[in-house]
This record gives C-alpha cells, sequence and structure tokens, in this order.
C-alpha cells in the first residue's frame, strides 16, 4: 500500500484510488472518508493499525482489490478521454439528495458539467425497458415539454422509456443528464451510442460513479439507480412492469423525500402494472399534463453544500457554475394520448 499513499498527493487522487479499492456502495469506506477525507483513509489502509476484525478484514479487501497498474490505467484514460472527475469540494459538485455516506466518492463526466450544478429544476423521466408505442408517445410527449419550460430531464440513458425520455428532452430542445451505470469509456447500452453522442453534443452530460473500465453490474445498476433520484428534484415513471428497476429508483425517490409521479395505464397491459400500482397505493400522484409534473417541483434547487471534512486542501476543480437561463412561459399543453 505505500505505493498508492505516495500516489495519492490530493485528496481526488486519493478518492479514485479509493473508489478503485472498494466494492461499489461500500458505506464504511464513504463514512471514514466523510468524518477524516480520502488522504488519511488511505493513510489508515495502509498502516492497517485497527484491532478489529472487521477493519482488518475491510483493510486486506482493498489491499486485495488495488492495482497499481489499474489506478494508473483509470487516471489515464481519465485523462486521454477528456473525462472530467467532480469531487465534493468542487464548485461543479451537484447538490445530491441523501445523507453524504451515500454519496459517490467521484462523479466521472462527459459533456457539459455545469449542468449538474445549474439551479433549473430536475425531473427523472424512468420506466419499462420495453415500452408499449403509448408508453412512448406520453414519455416524449412529457419530456418535450418540460424541456420546453425550463426542466432538465434525468436518465438512465437505457433502452425504452428512458431513451425516450432523452429523445423529447430533444424534441423540446432542452438538455439531459444521462447517468450510466458503468465506465464512460464505454457508455451502457451499446446500442444508443447514437443517444450518447446527442446528449454531449447537444450540451447535456453522461454522469457515473464508476471509473473508466469498469463494466455493468447489477450493484453498479442499483447505484445509478439511487444516483438518478439523489441527482433528482422529482421522479416520474411513465409506463412500469410490476418488477421494473424503474421501481426501484421511484423507491429510492420516496425514500430520500423526493415527490414522485406516475402515469396512469391501461389495466388490462401488464407494461402498466407497477405504475398503476404506484397509483393504487397513493404513493405516487397522477401525471397526466406536463403541469403535473411541474406541480412536483415545489421549490427551487437549493445552493451546493460546502465541502465535506477533510477536503479543504483538495485540488479546486476548473468548473464553475453556470448562471440559470430563463425558461420559456408555461403553457397549457397536454401530454399526447
Amino acid at each position: 500500500m505505500d505505493e498508492f499513499v505516495e500516489m495519492a498527493v490530493d485528496e481526488r487522487t486519493a478518492r479514485i484510488i479509493l473508489t478503485l479499492g472498494c466494492e461499489p456502495g461500500d458505506e464504511l469506506a464513504a463514512r471514514l472518508v466523510a468524518e477524516q477525507g480520502a488522504l488519511d483513509t488511505v493513510q489508515q489502509i495502509a498502516v492497517a493499525t485497527d484491532p478489529t476484525k472487521r477493519m482488518a478484514q475491510w483493510f486486506e479487501g482493498i489491499a486485495q482489490r488495488l492495482d497499481l497498474a489499474g489506478v494508473n490505467d483509470v487516471l489515464s484514460q481519465t485523462r486521454d478521454l477528456g473525462l472530467g472527475t467532480l469531487i465534493p469540494s468542487d464548485p461543479g459538485w451537484p447538490n445530491l439528495a441523501g445523507d453524504v455516506t451515500t454519496h459517490p466518492l467521484v462523479l466521472w463526466t462527459l459533456g457539459d458539467p455545469s449542468l449538474l450544478v445549474d439551479r433549473q429544476p430536475r425531473v427523472a423521466m424512468v420506466g419499462h425497458r420495453m415500452p408499449t408505442d403509448y408508453g412512448q408517445r406520453v414519455t416524449r410527449g412529457l419530456a418535450a415539454d418540460l424541456a420546453m419550460r425550463g426542466v432538465t430531464v434525468v436518465t438512465t440513458g437505457g433502452q425504452g422509456i428512458d431513451a425516450a425520455a432523452a429523445f423529447g428532452t430533444a424534441a423540446g430542445e432542452g438538455r439531459c443528464i444521462a447517468v450510466l451505470p458503468g465506465g464512460l469509456d464505454r457508455p451502457y447500452p451499446s446500442s444508443n451510442t447514437h443517444l450518447f453522442r446527442w446528449i454531449t453534443g447537444d450540451g447535456g452530460v453522461l454522469v457515473s460513479a464508476e471509473p473508466p473500465g469498469q463494466q455493468t453490474g447489477r450493484t453498479r445498476l442499483l447505484r445509478r439507480g439511487r444516483l438518478v433520484a439523489a441527482l433528482s428534484d422529482a421522479v416520474v415513471v411513465t409506463e412500469s412492469g410490476l418488477r421494473s428497476p424503474a421501481l426501484k429508483i421511484a423507491r429510492e425517490a420516496m425514500r430520500l423525500g423526493l415527490p414522485v409521479g406516475a402515469v396512469p395505464g391501461e389495466i388490462t397491459s401488464p407494461g402498466s402494472g407497477g405504475t398503476n400500482e404506484l397509483l393504487r397505493q397513493h404513493t405516487a400522484r397522477m401525471i397526466t399534463h406536463a403541469s403535473d409534473a411541474m406541480d412536483l417541483i415545489t421549490a427551487p434547487r437549493p445552493a451546493t453544500p460546502p465541502a465535506a471534512a477533510g477536503e479543504r486542501s483538495a485540488r479546486p476543480g476548473p468548473l464553475t457554475p453556470r448562471p440559470p437561463e430563463p425558461g420559456p412561459p408555461l403553457s397549457p399543453a397536454m401530454i399526447p394520448l
């Protein structure tokens, strides 16, 4: 571990090292970094003097997973691919809902990261990967109308409803945040490569909590869903089955105290079982117009919180928040059902 201590010359690099050494969603790492900073955490792992069995196993697991060549590869890929990195001490770090110990140690970005800190409202639009024609039409219409009202649409960039939300945003001449589950060197799914190019080329941004080279997996998909909710002011599920991953994002939003909306669907369609169940349980508000989704957003986004513990000496990022742009006047347009 001595070589990693020497490599961790600043908070940013230390966080990247920890991201590679820790399992995705490691709550102990997040808590230690929040309390004492990443630099001290890396040094603590190197010394490994804690007598408890849990900490000893944790130290050993990180040491086994860390690879000097792998860390150097991530640092070089980040640089060569033109990816941005954000940590909480950067002015470009977004205001994430939830406790700081649940937040990623680093965010990798591709595109315009200033979108993450502007004061425009954000609505996540998620749903079924195999939508009906009804679901796609509703999603595109709703996303386009929200975009014209100055709302930033957040999506997973996945197939089906999530892709339809991004295309609807394009029709409304808006900008999109796509949160991906793996490294940005190979955006997932590869079938949406053209969509990711549009997002980054039209003022949007791709975001991931995973470093380059990391492939998509079940745990990373779950983390992606949590980040989608944490980045948003509200979550709208436009079409979803009873076991759709979109419902997990909706539940995460509820856990964070964020409003959730759902578009009603045909009662005979399995693809609408999830959204109809959210409405039946009164855990989501019914969405039939863009104005319904706007009503979910009751207040402007708060300012980005101050840096977490241990980050006063971190290298400041080159990002500066962009002033919000006024959106077009509201209209009573209805979603084309």
